[in-house]
Formats: C-alpha cells, sequence, structure tokens
C-alpha cells in the first residue's frame, strides 16, 4: 500500500479573514477555530467532505467523538461555518467544508524520496563545479602555457 501524505496550504492571512476574525471574536472563538481547523485536517483525505456514519446521535455529537471536543462547542461551530458558508450540507450524510479542495496538498512517499534525490544529486552537482572552478589553479595554467609558447618562439628565432 502506497503511503501518501496530505497538507493544508493555509494562506499567509488566513487568520486575517473576517470570517475567522469573527470566529475567533465570539466567546470560546479561539476553541471554534481550532474545531474548524480539526475539521479540515479530517476531511483532508476526502476533498474536504465529512460523512455522518451513524455512531452517533446526529452529525455535531460524531464529529465532537472524533476530535475529542466538546458537543456544544462544535454545534456552534458547525452553525457558525454553515451560517458563514463555509460548509455545506449536500444530503443527511455528507457536509462539504467549502474552503478546503483549493488548500488541500498531498504526495505519495515515492514522490518525496525522488524529490529529496534530486536534490542531492543537484547539491552534489553544485559542489563538483565549485571544486572544478578553483580560480588559482586555472591562473597558473594559462601563465605556464603562455610561458611556453614564448619560449618556442624564442627557440625559432
Amino acid at each position: 500500500m502506497v503511503k501518501r501524505y496530505y497538507w493544508l496550504k493555509l494562506k499567509a492571512d488566513w487568520f486575517s479573514d473576517k470570517r475567522i476574525k469573527k470566529l475567533r471574536s465570539i466567546a470560546g472563538g479561539n476553541t471554534h477555530t481550532i474545531i474548524y481547523l480539526k475539521m479540515m485536517l479530517l476531511a483532508l483525505k476526502d476533498e474536504g467532505k465529512l460523512y455522518f456514519e451513524g455512531v452517533e446521535d446526529n452529525f455535531a455529537s460524531e464529529i465532537a467523538l472524533a476530535l475529542d471536543e466538546d458537543v456544544e462547542n462544535v454545534k456552534l461551530t458547525l452553525a457558525f461555518l454553515q451560517r458563514h458558508g463555509l460548509i455545506e450540507i449536500c444530503d443527511d450524510d455528507e457536509y462539504q467544508l467549502t474552503e478546503v479542495p483549493s488548500i488541500i496538498g498531498s504526495e505519495t512517499a515515492s514522490t518525496i524520496c525522488s524529490r529529496e534525490c534530486r536534490e542531492r544529486k543537484k547539491q552534489l552537482a553544485l559542489e563538483q563545479e565549485a571544486l572544478q572552478c578553483n580560480t588559482n589553479e586555472t591562473g597558473c595554467n594559462n601563465l605556464k602555457q603562455i610561458c611556453r609558447v614564448e619560449r618556442d618562439r624564442e627557440m625559432k628565432r
């Protein structure tokens, strides 16, 4: 089985987004922001989708269980996200975090190894190039060649 790594690519001004500022400004806002981030991480593998599997009575309780968060905090976070267009209910069992598809990235372990190998080869080539470009040695070679040419000219005269 191929191991795949996922990540969120948050913009540098993510916390400056008015919706995130509003989320953080409500009572317990930092907790709600962390719940939202955890939900995004949970939805990475499914391109921003969260599914209700029926383990709990409702979606909020199930997400709270998955995230190890308080149910009431998750309910408030979900209400906020829905009100501000950050989550959409596709059907009773499927929810879409609207921002996630545009901010996810992924690659396999072999891709990471290949990139690191290319970087090592590139670094080695740069080091070899630096060794071959020794200006003192090159300068001496040029002087020796000039001297030999001049000696040859003198001998022919």
